[in-house]
């Protein structure tokens, strides 16, 4: 009896639920799950620089460096050549007559030489207002073959003190030249073939004077490269109107050197080109 007591109780208890209540830590579920995100996070951000990179294959980019843009103010030069215009425009508006003389003079020199000589020679202010005006001109293209070479921006001395002494130095190396053959035809009693000689030498300059002007135009605004072009054209015009001033004075000059090639080469290196080659020196070493 008792048996089946416990047994029918041990039923009923089996067919009874029974509720229990146990505590989760879920803290390190947390950091289970913030492990994930970073891993998903990290994945994203890989698989897009992986698309980057074969993005990249297929289109690649060129990289340009873009040279630095050089700007030369050329206002100053504007201004200083449209003077300098100016004035030889007046000067020969003023004196077209003289403008004439001189140009018939350097054409023929044969037909009326000396009339044509004396007339330029009475003109004394406008012959020596042009001969200080193609001096200038002169040492202007210096100044402008210098600055081929020569980054004004950097040097030691300005563009306009630099201007100023390679004309200033053009000026005093004629100016010297003249009175030295002046004064040597006084000495060995040659006073015409001086004068002469002299003649010959600032009538050359005068038209060299007249025909570096466009240059100067060219030399002050176009590129470098035209520039080169423009050197060579102007120095063979230079060297033609040399030959053509020696073979001028050349009767003055053999009785000189009486027929001497070897003095009048040293003449030629002591007078002609000393002079201008000193003064390119020292603005040369100023710089």
């Amino acid at each position: 009896m008792r048996v089946l007591f416990f047994l029918i109780l041990l039923f009923c208890s089996a067919s009874l639920p029974i509720h229990t209540f146990a505590q989760v830590n879920i803290s390190k579920y947390a950091v289970i799950v913030g492990q994930i995100e970073n891993e998903t996070i990290n994945q994203k951000f890989v698989d897009s620089l992986v698309v980057m990179a074969l993005a990249t294959e297929k289109k690649p980019t060129r990289q340009y460096i873009t040279p630095k843009r050089i700007v030369h103010n050329d206002t100053s030069d504007f201004y200083f050549l449209l003077l300098l215009l100016g004035v030889w425009g007046l000067f020969k508006t003023n004196n077209p007559k003289f403008f004439n003389d001189v140009w018939r003079a350097f054409i023929n020199p044969t037909l009326g030489s000396r009339q044509i000589k004396e007339l330029i020679q009475s003109a004394a202010i406008a012959n020596l207002l042009m001969n200080l005006l193609s001096t200038i001109v002169i040492g202007i293209y210096f100044y402008y073959l210098i600055t081929i070479n020569v980054d004004w921006r950097f040097a030691s001395i300005p563009s306009g003190l630099a201007i100023g002494l390679i004309t200033v130095g053009t000026v005093l190396v004629y100016a010297g030249k003249y009175l030295f053959v002046q004064f040597a035809g006084w000495t060995f009693n040659k006073d015409q073939a001086a004068e002469q000689y002299n003649f010959n030498v600032f009538l050359t300059n005068k038209i060299i004077g007249i025909t570096l002007l466009p240059f100067l135009v060219g030399f002050a605004f176009l590129d470098l490269k035209f520039r080169f072009t423009l050197v060579v054209i102007s120095a063979v015009i230079l060297i033609l109107l040399f030959v053509n001033r020696y073979f001028r004075s050349w009767s003055i000059l053999a009785q000189i050197f009486q027929n001497s090639v070897f003095h009048f080469f040293m003449y030629l290196c002591a007078f002609e080109i000393l002079p201008m080659v000193v003064i390119l020196k020292i603005v040369m070493l100023l710089l």
